[in-house]
């Protein structure tokens, strides 16, 4: 039985976000997969790295969702992607998280096999501007964590979406989105 973490990096977390997620909570749920959420915003802990050489422990919510991500076999990040910023609370939580000495340690340059074997999907969800400019350049906006984070961790493979602006819960694009996700979910068996 696979078992799922998603990952609610939406500050705000706003209403199209949440039906994004639920959409893939209910299919991987309908193929009897296991499923824990993390959601960012409701975690209370320092977001700043601490100095390199300077071990400390995690905070209870950060030791929890570091649980739950060793406990998954796929992880899924919803992540809204705002073209002028990244918040704080978003950055901080995969420094922390995925800093060195805790998933790896540097002086070895030998990874913790905790996380191989682990698969992962992130779901870019661009505002407007982010959205037009991707149009244009069709850069991913997901690198930076598919890359320094999970692929860095071992975890592989890494699937990505980019969604465009979402304006409604009612338009034919969305509805799109919430059956692709639906299908993702009970694809991750």
């Amino acid at each position: 039985m696979k078992q799922v973490v998603i990952v609610n990096a939406d500050i705000n977390k706003t209403d199209t976000t949440n039906a994004l997620i639920e959409a893939y909570r209910e299919g991987a749920e309908s193929a009897s997969a296991n499923v824990k959420v993390i959601a960012i915003a409701d975690l209370k802990f320092n977001p700043n790295k601490p100095l390199i050489g300077r071990k400390t422990d995690l905070e209870p919510d950060l030791a929890d969702a570091m649980m739950k991500l060793k406990w998954a076999s796929h992880v899924i990040i919803f992540c809204p992607v705002y073209k002028t910023s990244i918040n704080f609370k978003i950055k901080g939580f995969f420094d922390r998280i995925f800093l060195p000495d805790q998933v790896f340690v540097v002086n070895q340059g030998n990874f913790n096999n905790d996380f191989r074997g682990r698969s992962a999907r992130i779901v870019s969800i661009l505002d407007e501007e982010a959205w037009a400019d991707w149009q244009v350049n069709q850069k991913p906006t997901y690198l930076s964590i598919k890359k320094n984070v999970l692929e860095r961790c071992r975890i592989h493979p890494v699937h990505t979406s980019t969604i465009g602006h979402l304006y409604s819960l009612e338009n034919e694009y969305t509805q799109k989105w919430l059956k692709k996700l639906f299908n993702f979910g009970a694809k991750t068996i």
